[in-house]
């Protein structure tokens, strides 16, 4: 793949990995990462870097830089000319969608979620009946270690019809963990996967109710983990998902009784009534 582009992947990452932060841990320093952004936007030709910053703002701050998916661009679904999805795949050079105008660059064997529909109720969903289901809890996670309860998680929507490609959402979600951990004080941990193809913003939630490690500040455990599949487009929304879920358990009485459902209908009736007024 072309080095700028690769730059401009990167770039994109940590600026995500920014705005996560800044709303997981409002207080928190983040000079490295930030140094981190700097330096990558020095290192790009100045052209490039206005352009980036000019689809930053055009976007609102979600993708800039999105995967071509099956001749399609993921950011805004357009079907792009054969000849432009065969320049894409070549990875060379900038290429830019003719609708939106983002970046484009081809992901071999990029996550894929399905377009399973959520439970319906003969009326709009509200709350966080929009981004899960009863089907996507999980109250016992088996594994003892990040990597295989983030794969059980995973391996819970794939088996449900949510997502495919699996092993490709593993490999992202750790990836993203190597940067710096998803995990939160009060048990809490928020994995997740960006740019993932199709469907819309949607998560699993699983317990492990002894705790596990994961990454927590003063190496706490991890009792409560949220698995995240991102769309291209619902970087905002995201972030209004996590910041309600935070929202909610911050509070002791909300991890209690989360802690305390031993199935995933116990859970799911759990979830909701926890997050009316935070998740509306």
């Amino acid at each position: 793949m072309d080095r700028i582009l690769n730059q401009l992947i990167q770039l994109q990452e940590l600026n995500f990995v920014l705005s996560e932060q800044r709303t997981l841990v409002p207080k928190s320093r983040l000079t490295d990462l930030e140094n981190s952004v700097k330096e990558l936007i020095t290192n790009l030709p100045q052209e490039i870097a206005i352009l980036y910053r000019g689809l930053q703002e055009r976007h609102h701050h979600q993708a800039a830089v999105v995967p071509e998916a099956h001749g399609t661009c993921s950011g805004c679904g357009i079907s792009l000319p054969t000849s432009l999805a065969a320049e894409i795949r070549t990875g060379k050079g900038i290429q830019q969608c003719p609708n939106c105008r983002r970046i484009l660059y081809h992901l071999e064997g990029a996550p894929r979620q399905l377009r399973k529909r959520l439970e319906q109720t003969g009326r709009p969903r509200a709350g966080v009946a929009r981004f899960s289901s009863k089907e996507l809890m999980l109250p016992l996670i088996e594994r003892e270690d990040r990597d295989d309860a983030i794969s059980e998680l995973i391996q819970l929507m794939a088996t449900k019809g949510f997502v495919e490609n699996p092993e490709s959402l593993l490999s992202s979600a750790l990836r993203r963990e190597s940067i710096i951990s998803t995990s939160l004080e009060h048990g809490l941990a928020f994995p997740h996967v960006r740019g993932v193809e199709g469907g819309g913003l949607t998560f699993s939630l699983g317990l492990k109710k002894q705790g596990l490690k994961f990454g927590s500040p003063k190496g706490r455990l991890t009792r409560i983990i949220f698995f995240i599949v991102i769309p291209s487009a619902a970087s905002v929304f995201y972030l209004q998902l996590l910041s309600g879920l935070i929202e909610t358990f911050r509070e002791d009485s909300a991890r209690k009784k989360i802690l305390a459902c031993k199935t995933s209908e116990e859970m799911w009736t759990a979830l909701t009534t926890l997050t009316q007024k935070t998740i509306p």
